[in-house]
């Protein structure tokens, strides 16, 4: 299964980092790659390296249920990260 990176911005809280695995992994993904860049302000920046345990996960979808996490702030899958980069 292909590696699948995503950015996510989130409230630093007590156990966000946990419950935002812990999602991760019960919706059928292996985070394979983990990198947490400085930020500045208050919110925490992530960039995570998925990988699907099957052919059958959509990358859409666990990108919603992300964004439904309390705190998150903003969730971009590979297009919108390669998008930003190009200034677009």
């Amino acid at each position: 299964m292909s590696l699948q990176t995503l950015h996510i911005e989130f409230e630093p809280s007590e156990g966000a980092l946990l419950r935002l695995i812990g999602l991760i992994e019960r919706r059928g993904y292996d985070v394979a790659r983990l990198h947490l860049p400085s930020s500045a302000g208050g919110d925490v920046n992530l960039d995570l390296g998925v990988r699907p345990r099957d052919a059958n996960r959509d990358i859409r979808i666990l990108q919603r249920q992300i964004r439904r996490l309390v705190g998150v702030r903003r969730v971009l899958g590979e297009l919108e990260i390669q998008q930003q980069k190009n200034g677009g």
